[in-house]
């Protein structure tokens, strides 16, 4: 089946949220797309990578750096943490021999590592998609599971800088319940946390402003750092996989007490942006029978001070988009510093489908966004996203190539489905290929997307993706000029993505760019109500 029938993309920046170069990072010069240039060679280095997704046993995590030759063998080595609810493979080093990777013409990858375990090597296979030689979608591409996440560069080591990081984790507790933080941290020199709050949102259960302490290191190559998160006597335990000083990969190693994965940023500001923001979600409404799956994205305008006004938002929530109709909701609302100059602020919205209390903690990689109910507050849910200033709004333009990735929860099997694909657009058509992994059960071969499919350019544009028999309709508010984040409103599926324009394949202009906005601890008890 596919994804869905229809995504929409709001606007985002292009400087703000992690998938696009950070400010003050350099530019991302795309030009049009190389007519088949990727190879191999393009894909060269240490790359930081991490997925996040389900298996047969729930929530799944997977995050590791790999070292690629560049080299037409395709050899590659490197070191992975698999972790779900059974358990945690925390730092294991890939068997080289059986391990490798193919970059196609198309920018189109896949890789292949061996795993070593007590009963020999288990073979994981990942498709990816680049946009240039630094940066890709990734998505887990087997019968073991389904997920996506983010490929990046690993330019050169790393050291942490004793300036305020912000962070966002998700992810399930040992029942399977959604669990959720997002916080703020200072680290000394010898590596320790100085300063620190977390807020925690377990099963639409609220914890807030909690003090935070404990340490990280960065690791060196392929080998992982190590972080340990203390609050209300608890301590986390995580793998750090580094791409650089402001982008970090935390993946949980402890399993099967907690699943979390999630990214740490440079917390370069401490205010909310001024102007428009756009944003996306997703989340869960836990209920005794079936949960309420959703996912929104939508704009809303900031004075930057304590407002929020003309906000609009659409909603999918269990394949119902809008409630039924065809007009996104209005909302407004409040912000205010809590404590003052911490660099975390209390969010309180009105007439907002999503949620009503929120926390938000500004980033490089964005305004990291959690849902925050009061105890025993009527629908309390999930939320858990991220907003950003709006920039140079746009669409998609003739003579480029993009990628595309997107990861959603299939309503009608109660399963996780990915895609990644890469198409390129003339004056008002499309063609490309797809690659599909509904939960285990893959597609053998490519997917193409015919050159009969269209796109309409502009702020309010369309696209419609036709393959394997079917349609993919696209809308989208705007797009930079080279990405775009994309929210599913199909009846069967509730799911979002990112559309990024390709590059030339040798750049290595795109530095670690995105957080792709899933609540995945939300499906991941659903799928356990889903099955029973």
């Amino acid at each position: 089946m596919s994804l869905f029938n229809r995504f929409v993309l709001p606007v985002i920046t292009l400087c703000g949220f992690a998938f696009l170069v950070a400010c003050g990072g350099g530019t991302n010069n795309n030009v049009p797309p190389p007519s088949g240039g990727f190879s191999n060679s393009d894909f060269k280095g240490n790359y930081t990578f991490s997925i996040s997704g389900e298996d047969g046993n729930g929530a799944l995590s997977i995050a590791g750096t790999v070292t690629a030759c560049g080299c037409t063998a395709g050899t590659i080595s490197g070191t992975v943490d698999i972790t779900d609810i059974a358990g945690t493979g925390a730092g294991i080093a890939i068997t080289s021999s059986g391990s490798g990777y193919t970059v196609n013409a198309n920018g189109i990858g896949t890789m292949l590592l061996n795993i070593p375990s007590s009963s020999g090597n288990v073979p994981f296979k990942f498709a990816f998609v680049l946009t240039d030689a630094a940066h890709g979608s990734i998505m887990e591409y087997d019968t073991n599971g389904s997920g996506s996440g983010t490929i990046d560069l690993q330019p050169s080591s790393v050291t942490l800088a004793t300036t305020p990081y912000a962070f966002s984790l998700s992810g399930s507790d040992a029942s399977g319940n959604s669990l959720s933080l997002v916080g703020n941290l200072t680290l000394n020199s010898s590596g320790s946390i100085s300063t620190g709050i977390v807020d925690l949102n377990d099963n639409a259960a609220a914890s807030a402003d909690l003090a935070l302490s404990g340490s990280m290191t960065a690791g060196t190559g392929t080998t992982p750092g190590s972080a340990a998160l203390t609050f209300s006597s608890q301590t986390l335990h995580f793998d750090v996989y580094s791409i650089d000083a402001t982008h970090l990969k935390l993946v949980g190693t402890d399993a099967p007490s907690e699943v979390l994965i999630g990214d740490v940023y440079s917390q370069s500001s401490t205010t909310i942006p001024s102007g428009t923001l756009s944003f996306s979600m997703a989340g869960e409404i836990p209920s005794s029978s079936a949960a309420t799956v959703y996912a929104l994205a939508g704009t809303v305008a900031s004075d930057g001070s304590s407002q929020l006004s003309s906000g609009s938002e659409d909603i999918n929530a269990n394949g119902t988009v809008d409630g039924g109709g065809t007009t996104p909701y209005s909302f407004s609302g409040t912000f205010v510093a809590s404590p003052s100059g911490s660099g975390r602020f209390q969010v309180a919205l009105s007439g907002f489908q999503g949620g009503v209390n929120f926390v938000a903690y500004p980033s490089s990689g964005g305004v990291l966004l959690l849902e925050m109910e009061p105890s025993g507050t009527i629908n309390a849910g999930t939320s858990g996203g991220v907003a950003m200033a709006q920039s140079s709004p746009g669409g998609l333009t003739a003579s480029q190539g993009y990628g595309l990735n997107l990861t959603g929860f299939d309503i009608s099997n109660g399963t996780e489905l990915d895609q990644v694909a890469q198409f390129n657009t003339t004056s008002s058509n499309v063609s490309g290929a797809i690659y599909q992994n509904d939960f285990g059960v893959i597609n053998p071969t490519s997917y193409n997307v015919s050159s009969n499919s269209t796109y309409t350019s502009g702020a309010t544009g369309e696209i419609v993706l036709n393959f394997n028999s079917g349609s993919e309709g696209t809308l989208y508010y705007g797009v930079t000029s080279s990405n775009a984040f994309a929210l599913g409103v199909d009846s069967t599926d509730v799911s979002l993505g990112v559309v990024e324009q390709q590059g030339s394949p040798s750049s290595t202009s795109d530095a670690a760019r995105r957080q792709l906005a899933m609540a995945r601890a939300a499906r991941a008890k659903a799928l356990k109500q889903k099955k029973q």
